[in-house]
């Protein structure tokens, strides 16, 4: 292989993981667009560039939907294209990238880089290197959530390969993070695979000893005292996501709701109302206007405002989930529809481990985080949706 070419393939794996890098020169200039432009640009000259005929028909609905919607409302149309634009370069030259160099070769990079970034987290973490608090994990991720979201591929891999070391320090790296979407990560990595019956005939003794151990816990938990400093933080937490759920429908928030309970509930209830009102969408990118449109109609814990926290995930929905329901509608419904097919496709075979592994990272971001195009996204997201031809190398 030329040296070229090891330049292009290890740093467009390593961007998947660089969205904490950044320069400032007046403005913060993301390291992770610098090597995609630079890399497309050597790939071009290099490589064929094509464009798939299936990314040009959605890239062409995004666009004609949103202008439609954007003229309807009377929101800024500046939104609709820069997130068009994000998206456009983001999957247009990981589809290059991919297809060029061959998904197995790719995916086995990133396997590495997982593995050597898992293994100098727990240093990070414990001299507070990069840390995004003094009690959780991130690595030289932005902050925890996202670090387990992105280690969660590699997690499925090392479990259905049998690695045990590299699996466990995968494993106790996103404990560490005490990320919830890791936790329902590690639980769906667990539990997806016994769904076929040979495996759930010899292992499902082990899923019920975890749930049954669960349950009662917290059932043992539930009716302690909730106090700040000494009380469980998970009971604590799902006891107060508990007493707010009704704020989905009114608005209406307890005092003491948490940060995040309060920053997914409030964005439900916006999302919500949005969809009920124009169920055709609002147009890719229009969230925030839309936010601010119903806001008004929350009443949010005297505190956050205090804090100037009550329109937290306002540009983003907090979930990617809600935010596509709001942006694209009945059309968003659809897309999730084809991804359960494509995923009911992708876990019969038992040859498609990387696309599988790719399903659990893209179910945790629809859960959680509303961005268009984070840096590892379409990437997995290439890799879970189309079958690549394999027979590419090079010497």
């Amino acid at each position: 292989m030329r040296l070229l070419d090891k330049y292009i393939i290890y740093s467009s794996i390593f961007a998947l993981f660089s969205e904490d890098f950044y320069f400032h020169y007046g403005i913060d200039v993301k390291l992770f667009y610098l090597i995609l432009i630079s890399n497309f640009l050597l790939l071009s000259i290099n490589k064929k560039i094509t464009v798939p005929k299936n990314l040009l028909i959605i890239l062409g609905f995004f666009i004609g939907h949103g202008i439609i919607s954007y003229l309807w409302l009377q929101n800024p149309i500046k939104s609709l294209f820069a997130q068009v634009l994000g998206i456009s370069l983001s999957s247009i030259y990981y589809y290059n990238f991919i297809k060029n160099y061959g998904v197995k070769k790719v995916f086995n990079v990133y396997l590495n880089f997982a593995f050597f970034i898992a293994l100098i987290a727990i240093p990070m973490f414990y001299f507070q290197i990069n840390s995004f608090s003094e009690f959780r994990l991130n690595g030289i991720l932005t902050e925890p959530a996202h670090y387990a979201a992105i280690m969660l591929p590699a997690t499925y891999v090392f479990l259905r390969d049998k690695k045990y070391l590299k699996l466990g320090l995968m494993v106790i790296t996103i404990f560490l993070s005490k990320s919830s979407i890791g936790y329902i990560g590690l639980g769906l990595i667990l539990i997806l695979p016994l769904l076929k019956t040979k495996y759930f005939v010899k292992y499902a003794w082990i899923v019920f000893v975890i749930i049954g151990s669960s349950a009662y816990y917290l059932s043992t938990q539930w009716n302690k005292p909730v106090d700040e400093n000494t009380s469980n933080v998970l009971v604590r937490r799902l006891k107060e996501t508990n007493k707010s759920l009704g704020a989905v429908s009114t608005g209406k928030f307890e005092k003491q709701t948490n940060l995040s309970s309060y920053a997914f509930l409030s964005n439900s209830f916006i999302t919500k109302k949005i969809v009920l009102n124009k169920p055709f969408g609002t147009g890719l990118g229009s969230y925030q206007y839309e936010y601010d449109k119903y806001y008004p109609l929350i009443k949010p814990p005297p505190y956050l405002v205090e804090l100037k926290q009550s329109k937290i995930n306002r540009t983003d929905a907090n979930s990617l989930f809600l935010r596509m329901l709001a942006d694209l509608g009945i059309f968003a419904v659809i897309i999730f529809i084809y991804i359960g097919y494509r995923s009911y496709q992708v876990f019969r075979s038992e040859k498609k481990i990387m696309q599988q592994s790719t399903f659990f990272y893209l179910l945790v971001k629809l859960i959680r985080e509303g961005h268009y195009f984070p840096p590892e996204f379409y990437f997995f997201l290439l890799i879970f949706l189309k079958d690549f031809n394999e027979d590419i190398t090079h010497s």
